[in-house]
């Protein structure tokens, strides 16, 4: 009798996990120079600033700035 062959469904790799998915951008993450480093001779050095954004409140809250690094 010959063994049945196996078929997986369309989107699942070898390994049975799923495969491709959502292509997700980074957020600009606002960069400035750090202060310290401007006269350095060994290079420069950022930091990040954040991103500010408006976060809805719940209930009765008042929406509310939530910064994201």
């Amino acid at each position: 009798m010959k063994d049945p062959k196996i078929t997986k469904a369309v989107g699942v790799n070898k390994d049975g996990y799923c495969s491709g998915g959502v292509k997700v951008e980074e957020s600009s993450q606002n960069l400035h120079l750090d202060p310290r480093s401007k006269s350095s001779i060994r290079g420069k050095s950022y930091i990040s600033q954040g991103d500010t954004v408006t976060v809805k409140g719940t209930k009765t809250r008042k929406p509310q700035k939530a910064t994201w690094y």
